[in-house]
């Protein structure tokens, strides 16, 4: 049987994998909405060039209807990765404590987690749920209408038009494509936020109290996460973030929408509170904060 830092480490490769899976899905999407767009596109680019009126309507119905008929699976794959961590979550928990609560624990975090989701046991979407919400927002479509007149009213060079298409759909050095672009501004921490809900769940019924603030460092990280990664908190400890400079200013006048357990280092933040025992937290504390501290400040040196 594995231990809990295998499941951890386990947990945390899965999330990666789903996440770039995902991203990848989106990538082949945005270039088959390129593809398919590009002759339409073309046409009214020319007309605009030779000074006639255009209309975009067409447009973006192909384009509401290539989203409608794809980003439903962005969604699924999504969903179903969410369901998935559940799972995981009861592994990870299992090496921990032998309960046999554990299972009853698992349901209801299933329960829960499909309904933040907004889809029923049947997998089918609740109406106006998070996930039907996220669908028919139409966000992603009135960017896509605002961009294209932006072009069109642009240099009126064809080829000119065509690359600021291309690099609006799909991405360059500087941006994400369209779609990924949406899927990160509303669901870009779903993953992260549903595996550490799931702990949360199974902390509270455990009545756990203690966790390590795992995820390790990336060049990207923020000092907050750097001074925390790796060290050992309790709960009534990780209470006391909600008064740093960095979360108040991070979340200003949301700062009530920020809960230490569930949101860690803040909006984008990937690292995860790895539940522990009082026994593990008692023996590993004193020793691994020490060690934890001298690996984050070598690393903060490192990239100063």
């Amino acid at each position: 049987m594995p231990t809990y830092k295998e499941v951890s480490k386990i947990k945390s490769d899965f999330i990666s994998k789903k996440e770039e899976s995902i991203t990848n899905s989106l990538t082949d999407q945005q270039s088959n909405l390129y593809d398919k767009l590009l002759s339409d596109f073309m046409k009214v680019a020319k007309d605009k060039a030779d000074g006639k009126e255009v209309n975009i309507n067409k447009l973006q119905s192909q384009f509401r209807k290539f989203y409608d008929q794809n980003f439903n699976e962005v969604m699924r794959q999504t969903i179903n990765a969410s369901r998935s961590l559940t799972d995981l979550n009861q592994m990870y928990f299992s090496t921990l404590l032998d309960s046999n609560r554990l299972d009853e624990i698992h349901d209801n975090t299933k329960k829960l987690v499909d309904k933040s989701l907004g889809v029923t046991d049947a997998n089918k979407l609740i109406s106006n749920g998070f996930t039907d919400k996220a669908i028919a927002n139409k966000q992603v479509q009135n960017l896509f209408a605002k961009e294209v007149n932006k072009i069109l009213i642009g240099n009126p060079d064809v080829n000119l038009m065509q690359n600021k298409l291309k690099e609006f759909i799909l991405g360059n050095k500087q941006s994400t494509g369209i779609l990924e672009r949406y899927y990160r501004n509303f669901a870009n921490d779903l993953l992260i936020s549903i595996d550490r809900s799931n702990s949360l769940v199974y902390a509270n019924e455990l009545e756990l109290q203690s966790f390590f603030y795992g995820g390790g460092l990336l060049t990207s990280s923020r000092s907050f996460c750097i001074s925390k990664n790796g060290k050992i908190f309790t709960r009534s400890e990780a209470e006391k973030w909600k008064d740093s400079t960095f979360i108040t200013s991070m979340y200003g006048t949301k700062i009530n929408d920020y809960e230490p357990l569930v949101n860690m280092g803040g909006y984008g933040c990937r690292h995860t509170p790895d539940w522990i025992t009082q026994d593990i937290a008692k023996e590993l504390k004193p020793e691994n904060n020490k060690k934890a501290a001298e690996k984050n400040k070598a690393f903060k040196d490192k990239q100063s």
